[in-house]
């Protein structure tokens, strides 16, 4: 008996330490409160603290791949640069997610972020 449970403690040791390594508890990194995307058209101000904590998104909401890279990681600025997004621009994926789920908190009379150009896009002033 005694042996028996041994080996199950021993055997459950085993297993959570291969859960552990594996990454199966690990928790996302730790963000920044706020980011600037840079781009050409103007600068976009990003809170991400804001979508976390007053918006309550799900991280795999905008971190799909579920391995909490940013965004240009696999998007980038051309479809042909884009094959790991399946030729999805950064600006498609933006304006999709980011914009698309502005609009559609918009629609149901919800607290909304920016959906107009110069709304999220500002030029710094000279």
């Amino acid at each position: 008996m005694k042996k028996g449970l041994i080996s199950m403690g021993i055997l459950a040791a085993f297993i959570f330490t291969i859960l552990v390594v594996s990454g199966v508890f690990a928790q996302a990194p730790k963000a920044k409160d706020e980011y600037i995307l840079k781009n050409s058209y103007g600068d976009v101000k990003f809170n991400h603290k804001n979508h976390v904590e007053k918006v309550k998104l799900d991280c795999k909401k905008c971190h799909h791949t579920g391995d909490y890279k940013t965004c240009d990681t696999c998007h980038k600025a051309s479809k042909e640069a884009s094959k790991d997004a399946k030729g999805i621009t950064a600006k498609d994926a933006f304006h999709k997610d980011c914009k698309g789920c502005h609009e559609e908190a918009k629609k149901a009379n919800k607290p909304a972020g920016p959906t107009t150009c110069t709304t999220c896009h500002k030029k710094e002033k000279k």
